[in-house]
């Protein structure tokens, strides 16, 4: 049965008894730390009574983080009458009963889309071979390097390499890594052509696909393997289809790609659409029915909606809203090899999202206007329930009160399509669980600037209060979008203060402020922190051209987001 997470209280009680004469005294009872030298540890001890007997100081074995100095590790001594203290090199971190030294990537305080380790693979983006795809890494430490290594699993082998030596990173600084295999075409299964990212301190990745401006672009905000769990449900659109050459002249499929993170996972998909087979691997999958696939680590699992010659009903051959799960956490990517948004209005554009966890959906999302393009094209939306019997209130600021629509099945989905300026509020109705996805309207809707991408909104719940993200190359137009709690505190740029906020009034105390910021345009890819001392969301936007032109392209993706658990699928 799913339902909401609700904080625990968590209590423990270590009770130790002592028999008198069957362990030696200690009479030293002073304790010191030893230094991050390598020097001798000390000890603390515990005196004997000599009326009663020994008395145990701690459970020889036992762990725990120094009372007096938070980052040194103490661990029991054999006698159980003395703590022997070490200092820890970053932090030492306490669990029910024990406690460990950690490093920068050890945390579990704070999940978040800043991790230590990434996956990534070469998407279906109907480019040609040499528009490769890039991994884009960012330190977002503010003081500390970082070190970073790509590691490259080829396919149908199973050793991993790495790839060339590992780049170190300065405070704020990116790297491009090129993603070079082979794109899966269609419905495929695959062993590797995997790509692993290892950072020795938390960093920022995002995919682009491909990275330079070209005919059909978008990019995702990685999540790290840490924080990747069992159950997702796929974004994606219905694929461009020339009517007149409908098997030839076409951007299909409109696909998802799951990635094994061990061996013996076993996968299950469950389509709202009829999705196709693979051989002998898995077999075509009806509506309603349920496909599976066990894999290895790193076998890649791609499915895409089955177009069979004939079936002309394009507009329907969409994986959207395709239930994902497994017995161990998986990578999931939601895709279309090029679309039209609206369908049936070019030009088409590649659309991908790395599919947030379930377990990660919120219930408060505001939904605000892309940064403006002609300042009349259409905004889409579709709202995914993430549970069954969904009450989704959706408000918007150029109408009063609140609509309430009803999502049956987790998995369904509801459209909106509004005009321009729009902003809106999606709320899942007694902490359902809802993902809002933005579908931007393509060339010939926005006044010829730009094409369609698809970016998943990140709930209210979710927001950070520092990101550090990084833009597309070649792209004439660049945006952060900035959304916040009306009157909130300041948010900086790279130090400068935004300004421009646009209101986002709603019934009661929902309020908001929205600001589109222009970032440099064109060129390499750049780097930028975003910093506040308050929570906050942030979107990257790309646009070529700026201006009604050729080449036209667009980008979209989240610029991070905490990895709280707040809901149990």
């Amino acid at each position: 049965m799913s339902q909401r997470l609700r904080p625990a209280c968590l209590g423990a009680l270590v009770l130790l008894a002592a028999c008198p004469d069957l362990l030696p005294a200690d009479t030293d009872s002073a304790g010191t730390t030893a230094p991050a030298t390598g020097e001798p540890a000390t000890t603390t001890t515990a005196s004997s009574d000599p009326t009663t007997g020994f008395v145990p100081l701690c459970l020889p074995g036992q762990t725990r983080c120094d009372p007096e100095q938070p980052n040194v590790l103490q661990t029991c001594k054999d006698t159980g009458a003395a703590w022997e203290s070490a200092a820890c090199a970053h932090e030492c971190v306490e669990d029910i009963g024990s406690a460990a030294c950690a490093g920068p990537c050890d945390s579990d305080d704070d999940p978040t889309s800043i991790g230590c380790e990434f996956l990534a693979i070469r998407m279906a983006s109907f480019n040609g071979p040499d528009d490769t795809d890039a991994l884009i890494v960012g330190n977002t430490d503010p003081v500390e390097l970082a070190a970073v290594q790509l590691w490259f699993t080829p396919a149908n082998d199973f050793t991993e390499q790495a790839v060339l030596d590992p780049v170190i990173l300065a405070p704020g600084e990116s790297h491009v890594f090129d993603i070079t295999v082979d794109p899966l075409a269609f419905t495929n299964f695959r062993n590797g052509g995997v790509f692993r990212l290892v950072s020795d301190r938390p960093v920022a990745a995002y995919l682009h696909s491909p990275l330079a401006n070209e005919a059909s672009n978008d990019a995702s905000m990685l999540l790290p393997v840490r924080w990747l769990r069992k159950d997702y449900v796929v974004a994606s659109w219905p694929p461009f289809v020339d009517a007149d050459e409908p098997d030839t002249v076409n951007g299909r499929p409109s696909y998802f790609t799951v990635i094994a993170l061990e061996d013996d996972t076993t996968v299950t998909w469950k389509p709202r659409r009829r999705t196709a087979g693979f051989g002998g691997q898995f077999d075509p999958v009806e509506p309603g029915g349920t496909g599976t696939k066990t894999m290895r680590r790193f076998d890649v699992l791609q499915v895409a909606a089955s177009s069979p010659p004939g079936d002309t009903d394009y507009a329907h051959h969409d994986v959207s809203g395709t239930l994902v799960s497994a017995d161990k956490n998986i990578w999931v990517m939601g895709a279309t090899e090029c679309a039209y948004v609206p369908f049936g209005s070019g030009w088409c554009n590649h659309l991908q999202e790395q599919m947030i966890p379930l377990e990660y959906w919120g219930s408060t999302y505001v939904a605000p206007p892309s940064p403006p393009r002609s300042g009349s094209e259409k905004q889409y939306w579709r709202v995914y329930a993430g549970d069954d019997d969904v009450t989704l209130g959706v408000s918007r600021t150029d109408q009063p009160g609140t609509q309430f629509v009803t999502i049956g099945e987790r998995g369904d989905f509801r459209e909106f399509e509004v005009d321009f300026g729009v902003t809106l509020l999606f709320v899942g109705l007694n902490e359902a669980p809802i993902l809002p996805v933005q579908y931007l309207a393509g060339n010939l809707a926005a006044g010829g600037i730009g094409d369609p991408a698809m970016v998943q909104m990140i709930a209210a719940e979710q927001w950070r209060e520092r990101y550090v993200f990084v833009t597309g190359a070649d792209y004439e137009a660049n945006f952060v979008q900035v959304v916040r709690r009306t009157g909130g505190a300041d948010v900086t740029i790279d130090g400068q203060v935004v300004g421009g906020w646009k209101l986002a009034n709603f019934e009661g105390a929902d309020n908001y402020q929205i600001a589109d910021v222009p970032l440099a345009s064109g060129g390499e890819a750049a780097t930028y922190v975003a910093d506040s001392a308050e929570p906050f969301g942030i979107h990257v936007v790309g646009y070529n051209p700026a201006g009604p032109g050729k080449n036209t392209s667009a980008y979209a993706y989240p610029g991070g987001m905490r990895l709280e658990k707040l809901f149990v699928p």
